[in-house]
């Protein structure tokens, strides 16, 4: 069966194509502008490289954000359309937070693991899972100090575009492994995918706000 699995809902785009367990290609782009554009140029061409056609295509996954309001919308339109014209694919969203968790290795898994994610204002936006990768908490937006104070209950690893920034002062923590990354790793993503295929838990995409948009009128 093949998979495609991306992303838009960061600072860039990301594409993988697999065949059963064994990735055929993958485009990782930082960009701040023009994802819908490239993502549909970069999926056809990507397609054409490896001589398929969308109808073979099985599974779909698409990261659901959190993310800028532009980007998440983008990423799920076109999984939607795609999805219109092809009723024989099967499709689910995947949220960030459950992507980047995956991204942190086995060894380096603390009693609580943070996936702190970069929103661009005073807060950050958050999720706690245990050594299993278990949801501890639900996804929401925190303050630094608040996210600490959830924190200093035990030794903690940490991942997301937002890691950095949390800890550019002292902590306090009992910090087991760091890791920084500016956008999820679209293997990771696809693990995520494949996994949610075989335990029959696939979730049509819906998008992943955390909180409203913000919006005035001039």
């Amino acid at each position: 069966m093949y998979t495609l699995v991306f992303d838009t809902t960061a600072g860039g785009i990301a594409i993988g194509l697999y065949d059963d367990m064994k990735r055929l290609a993958k485009v990782e782009k930082i960009m701040e502008f023009g994802q819908a554009e490239a993502l549909a140029c970069d999926v056809e061409t990507m397609l054409k490289e490896h001589r398929l056609c969308f109808q073979q295509i099985g599974l779909l996954g698409v990261c659901t954000g959190p993310g800028s309001f532009t980007g998440v919308r983008a990423g799920l339109a076109f999984a939607r359309g795609l999805a219109l014209g092809a009723p024989q694919l099967q499709i689910t969203g995947i949220s960030a937070f459950e992507v980047y968790a995956k991204m942190l290795k086995a060894a380096n898994r603390a009693v609580f693991n943070a996936v702190v994610i970069e929103t661009k204002r005073d807060d950050f936006y958050f999720q706690l899972f245990d050594e299993r990768l278990k949801k501890l908490t639900e996804p929401m937006a925190l303050r630094r100090e608040d996210i600490l104070q959830k924190l200093k209950k035990g030794q903690v690893s940490l991942i997301g575009d937002g890691v950095e920034r949390l800890l550019a002062t002292s902590s306090g923590l009992q910090i087991k492994s760091v890791e920084l990354s500016e956008m999820i790793d679209i293997d990771a993503a696809f693990e995520v995918t494949y996994q949610k295929f075989l335990a029959k838990s696939l979730d049509f995409p819906k998008p992943l706000y955390i909180r409203g948009a913000d919006a005035c009128v001039k």
